[in-house]
């Protein structure tokens, strides 16, 4: 019986090993992520793997396509006095390992998630924040496309962005932290939008030289935007380097990035493969640099392994 559990326990990891696609782009199947994209949740995934497979262990199951809705249905039953984000986070963890479309509502749990609903270890309801409050939302808007910190939210202008020249919004140009200055890229895919939102503000009578955005939340999550931010143009320029296509438009060390401190990076014999931590040691170099660190090893440990 111990190898019958051993067996479909490998064959569930090997299905996350599968399912692994660190610092690429998302991978969508009629509208669902097909694919696992952080380490932290693929670490949660073996998790659910370890405990489904003592369940697969005690029904005689031993292969990955012999887990069907009642063997779910067998490993949520000890789900049922939990609470409603660990029932979501275990029946979607069922749904990525096996292809399905289940819902807890298929097992018997109506519960939802609310806020009324999370409290902490001590039972308490948690404090309340702003920091999904709709006047927020152009400011992280900015910082998860832009990459730009809090500071810069309410000082950048229409005048700081970089067209190309068909007039698309390509870059930003900061200034932060003691002074220094960078152009940053702005996500190829959200170029037309942020273009679009920009031109929209101007055609309003939004002043070129006045801040784009006058108020953003200390609660907001500008941080977490400047990870996803790291994450997603690491997965965008890879994608543009597969496919031959240049975003900084011939301009990578004349506006972005400085040459000899970029060359002083790639060398450092800390990193000595041109892959790192399973990073393209360029492309993560290139993030650094649009995130205002111009280090590797910052944006690699802060930003984009999870």
């Amino acid at each position: 019986m111990g190898g019958k559990n051993k067996k479909i326990t490998i064959q569930l990891n090997r299905r996350i090993d599968e399912l692994l696609r660190i610092g690429e782009k998302k991978v969508k199947v009629n509208g669902r992520v097909a694919t696992i994209n952080s380490v932290q949740t693929a670490d949660s995934y073996r998790g659910t793997v370890n405990r489904l497979g003592e369940v697969c262990k005690s029904m005689g199951v031993r292969n990955i396509e012999d887990i069907d809705k009642g063997v779910i249905e067998r490993y949520m039953e000890s789900y049922r006095n939990a609470s409603a984000w660990t029932v979501s986070r275990e029946v979607a963890a069922a749904n990525k390992l096996l292809g399905t479309s289940y819902t807890p509502r298929d097992f018997g749990f109506t519960q939802r998630r609310t806020y009324t609903s999370v409290k902490n270890k001590r039972g308490e309801l948690p404090k309340t924040s702003d920091s999904d409050s709709p006047k927020n939302q152009d400011g992280i808007y900015l910082a998860s496309v832009t990459g730009c910190r809090r500071s810069s939210i309410t000082t950048v202008t229409a005048n700081d962005a970089v067209r190309d020249e068909h007039g698309k919004i390509y870059a930003f140009h900061f200034c932060e932290k003691g002074g220094r200055e960078r152009i940053s890229l702005v996500l190829p895919s959200e170029q037309g939008t942020l273009t679009r939102w920009v031109d929209n503000k101007l055609k309003g009578g939004h002043s070129a030289d006045a801040p784009l955005i006058d108020y953003i939340s200390k609660n907001a999550p500008c941080h977490r935007m400047r990870s996803e931010y790291a994450r997603d143009l690491y997965a965008e320029l890879k994608d543009a380097k597969e496919r031959g296509v240049d975003v900084y438009q011939g301009r990578k060390f004349e506006l972005f990035i400085d040459k000899d401190k970029y060359d002083y990076s790639y060398n450092n014999p800390r990193f000595k493969s041109n892959v790192v931590h399973g990073f393209e040691k360029d492309l993560a170099l290139e993030v650094s640099f649009a995130l205002g660190h111009n280090r590797l090893d910052v944006s690699l440990y802060s930003y984009l392994i999870r």
